[in-house]
């Protein structure tokens, strides 16, 4: 939803960063001795992500001696374990999201990483920079370990995808009853068809419908008291005003809930004519 650039931490040296840390002997050896595998295997996924063909990507539960359980503890006892050896890396990808909203919603506050092609799938992808995306909890959960086995099946990648210059999402305004805003994805006709089922695929899996109908719909319940004073003084026009006005305030974010929101409720000849009414007090 929102790009951000990549880490600027090199593979070899996150990864090398990670291994410095791991006091078994034995499984030091094993890492190791699969360093060169690791790092050909984040060149060819940066490769592969820039053509948008991460579903390609081999899955490896093995690298030479290394073992899924070697590789996935990289992660877990050196990145994100508070006292490990690479926490400064995991803290400067964390923190990389500006005012710490999540890239892939645009919507919730940024609490972990998560690997964009899941390391329970892809454990040599554990501690690969260009794997770990910034991430809100409830995205996080709902990507889970889900991966793509086509074209069509992968999310958007903060680092590699920019589909922020068209809109592709937009909403109906449900009623009669009380006015409900119901978000759904309608990319531009124009665009390839993979494109068009991978943005259908993020909205999908991170509950973007789920997120942004709950941000909406609050946003409305606060709404009804502003209108009223601002027809109260200048009718119809002046609500018809400030609708477009909040709608042109987040023209630079054509898929955020507010720009959406502020567009069909603007739209509306029933809403700007007194269908706001309607919101419950």
């Amino acid at each position: 939803m929102r790009p951000l650039p990549p880490p600027p931490t090199a593979p070899a040296v996150l990864l090398a960063a990670c291994i410095s840390g791991v006091t078994d002997a034995a499984r030091a050896a094993r890492l190791n001795s699969a360093t060169a595998a690791m790092l050909a295997t984040a060149a060819d996924y940066d490769a592969r992500a820039a053509a948008k063909d991460l579903h390609n990507v081999p899955r490896a539960a093995m690298v030479g001696a290394a073992s899924r359980d070697d590789m996935e503890s990289l992660y877990k006892s050196q990145m994100s374990a508070p006292r490990g050896s690479a926490r400064a890396y995991y803290d400067q990808i964390r923190n990389s999201a500006p005012n710490s909203k999540c890239p892939l919603c645009g919507v919730g506050v940024v609490r972990t990483l998560d690997h964009h092609l899941p390391k329970s799938k892809y454990p040599n992808l554990s501690v690969c920079p260009n794997n770990l995306v910034p991430s809100c909890d409830f995205c996080q959960a709902g990507k889970l370990a889900k991966h793509p086995a086509a074209p069509g099946e992968q999310t958007i990648h903060p680092y590699y995808d920019d589909y922020t210059a068209d809109q592709w999402i937009f909403a109906m305004l449900n009623i009669p009853g009380s006015p409900a805003l119901e978000f759904h994805v309608a990319p531009p006709a124009a665009w390839d068809p993979v494109d068009k089922q991978r943005v259908q695929r993020h909205f999908d899996v991170v509950k973007l419908g789920l997120v942004y109908t709950s941000n909406a719909n609050d946003e409305l319940s606060t709404l009804r008291g502003q209108l009223v004073l601002l027809a109260s003084a200048g009718g119809t026009a002046a609500v018809q005003a400030h609708l477009e006005g909040e709608k042109d305030r987040w023209a630079t974010r054509l898929n955020s809930w507010q720009h959406v929101t502020y567009q069909t409720l603007s739209s509306s000849p029933w809403f700007t004519g007194g269908g706001y009414l309607a919101i419950p007090v």
